[in-house]
């Protein structure tokens, strides 16, 4: 196991060979370690490695409860980030205290995105001394939890809603064209920690990339990694950036 802490842009990243386990015993170690109540916010795709290793161990009087960091806006068990979790992981921790976000049947993406919105504020206001932790993904066009590169003025209008924690995001021409998403603002101010799971060779240009350029959030929205004050990032390749930082 590798360990560098790029200490400009606040991530640590972590390179191994079993990265999901690494992750999920961390996470684990954060939540059995606070005192008080926990939010995990989690990503699909490859991410979902991680979720047989996030185990939670007796905390007394202390939740945590489990969500995704962003949804896909379908009924499709294949397609559905919540639904994918709990048929490849039943008998997780995580399944067991899983708040459900899958869209009723005709619901519209706007409704659906406002009710689970609610959904998670209440959860949220039931608990006490709260830390919220967030998984992310990086996609090869440096999208992020649900959170994709466009021009300037249509990202703003999107996903800058200072009203909204969770936005509707609909997109033509995305094989999954329809989510909903956690703000780049909530993800900023209110996660407390980012977990970045990005593993495979396909993945290692838009990682080195990352390490070793700037862009802005709306080119390239996995720039929150690099602009959250605590993140970690879990991958399975050596990253050699292609400029000193």
């Amino acid at each position: 196991m590798d360990i560098k802490l790029l200490k400009k842009i606040n991530v640590e990243v972590i390179t191994s060979d079993v990265p999901a386990k690494l992750a999920g015993e961390y996470i684990h170690q954060v939540i059995t370690a606070h005192d008080g109540d926990v939010v995990c916010l989690l990503s699909g795709g490859s991410a979902l490695d991680i979720v047989p290793y996030i185990t939670q161990a007796d905390k007394h009087e202390c939740r945590t409860i489990f969500m995704m960091g962003d949804e896909r806006g379908s009924r499709d068990p294949e397609i559905n980030n919540s639904l994918q979790l709990i048929h490849r992981h039943p008998d997780s921790t995580v399944a067991k205290n899983l708040i459900l976000t899958v869209p009723n049947e005709g619901e519209k993406l706007k409704n659906f995105t406002s009710r689970i919105s609610e959904t998670s504020s209440t959860e949220i206001s039931k608990l006490k001394n709260i830390k919220i932790i967030q998984v992310l993904g990086v996609g090869l066009d440096g999208h992020t939890a649900g959170i994709f590169p466009l021009p300037k003025d249509q990202f703003a209008q999107i996903y800058n809603q200072p009203e909204l924690d969770i936005v509707p995001v609909y997109l033509e021409g995305l094989k999954i064209d329809s989510r909903a998403s956690f703000t780049p603002s909530w993800i900023l101010t209110k996660a407390d920690e980012l977990i970045v799971y990005a593993v495979g060779i396909a993945k290692k240009p838009i990682l080195e990339s990352l390490v070793s350029e700037s862009m802005e959030i709306h080119e390239r929205p996995a720039e929150l990694l690099k602009q959250h004050p605590r993140t970690k990032l879990y991958t399975d390749q050596a990253l050699e950036p292609h400029k000193p930082l």
